[in-house]
């Protein structure tokens, strides 16, 4: 569905399913993006062909495995090498606020 009507996924906590379930996934994940990649109008997707928007996209979001995050667990290289990574903090409210003021025309934002 996400493919065909060009919509974005985001997969929440995708390192909490089982080895199995991620290895098949990540056949279906390259399948797709190559196809994305090669400006394909359609790809093959469990033995049925199905159109392609370009505009479809994939994310996930993971919680470190180890301890304090149970169940969870690494992705296998071949399924990583498909996301790039990105890191969260935690913003910095009190410079985010100097800048905001700086830029409303403040000259002593603190």
């Amino acid at each position: 569905g996400l493919v065909k009507c060009g919509a974005w996924g985001c997969f929440d906590e995708f390192n909490r399913l089982e080895e199995a379930v991620l290895s098949a996934v990540s056949m279906q994940i390259q399948t797709i993006q190559a196809a994305i990649r090669n400006r394909a109008t359609s790809c093959e997707l469990l033995d049925r062909q199905v159109d392609l928007d370009p505009n479809a996209g994939i994310f996930i979001t993971m919680n470190p495995a180890g301890k304090g995050y149970g169940g969870r667990q690494k992705l296998p290289d071949n399924l990583k090498q498909l996301f790039r990574p990105v890191a969260m903090s935690r913003p910095d409210n009190e410079q985010i606020a100097e800048v905001i003021l700086f830029s409303e025309g403040f000259k002593e934002a603190r």
